[in-house]
């Protein structure tokens, strides 16, 4: 369950500085995944007529403002998280089912998009760029950032309260009919927290993780010659 954690620490005994970099290099690509997913939701919230994002300062990249301590916490140690919700006001939506549809995909297609082109990057650097200590370091931080963003959009598209692809399956299958009220969504996350603990979402999402990425990689190695 703590492989990563682990890793992170025997790392840091057998090579300091490489220990350290890497753990630089892995705060660095959550801190994009998580802060530009939720800039995403917050523009398109703000673009489909809901203000309340920008109004309380949630349209910004200072990560102050979007992280959560215990869904950043299982980031690091399981490789799936959160960060703290935007928030938004239906009742300013123009449309509320198409609305909040778009809102709630803005944030994942965010996280594949930086996936997608972290990954055809990893790509070119491995073909092209000629091997070195930097270089290294770099492919790393690419590799780091490719992956991060896929297992977030994976992880936001389980349809579990507060998770984004809660709303899609709300909005398109139900119709909207399931309301959850602010205590509900609460306890929904805490049954969430639980799940992640036991380990059963990071080895389902992690096989399904490595086929996705295998798959794309693949792609991209015969796209770019």
């Amino acid at each position: 369950m703590f492989t990563r954690f682990q890793y992170m620490l025997s790392l840091l005994r057998t090579d300091p500085v490489g220990g350290t970099i890497y753990i630089l290099s892995f705060a660095a690509a959550i801190l994009i995944a998580l802060i530009l997913h939720e800039w995403a939701h917050g523009f398109v919230a703000y673009r489909c007529g809901d203000p309340t994002a920008k109004m309380m300062g949630r349209l910004s990249l200072n990560p102050a403002h979007h992280l959560d301590p215990v869904g950043t916490l299982c980031m690091v140690v399981f490789g799936i998280g959160w960060a703290k919700p935007v928030p938004v006001n239906p009742r300013n939506f123009r449309n509320y089912r198409r609305d909040d549809f778009l809102v709630s995909i803005a944030g994942i297609l965010m996280n594949l998009t930086l996936f997608l082109l972290s990954t055809a990057l990893l790509v070119a650097i491995q073909n092209h760029v000629r091997y070195s200590a930097f270089m290294q370091y770099v492919y790393n931080f690419v590799y780091l950032l490719s992956s991060i963003n896929l297992s977030l959009a994976l992880f936001n598209l389980l349809p579990i309260p507060p998770l984004d692809g809660y709303h899609l399956v709300n909005d398109t299958l139900l119709k909207g009919r399931l309301q959850l009220n602010h205590q509900q969504f609460q306890v929904m996350q805490i049954i969430l927290i639980v799940v992640c603990l036991t380990g059963v979402l990071s080895n389902l999402l992690g096989s399904l993780h490595s086929a996705i990425y295998s798959a794309v990689l693949n792609l991209f190695y015969r796209m770019i010659p």
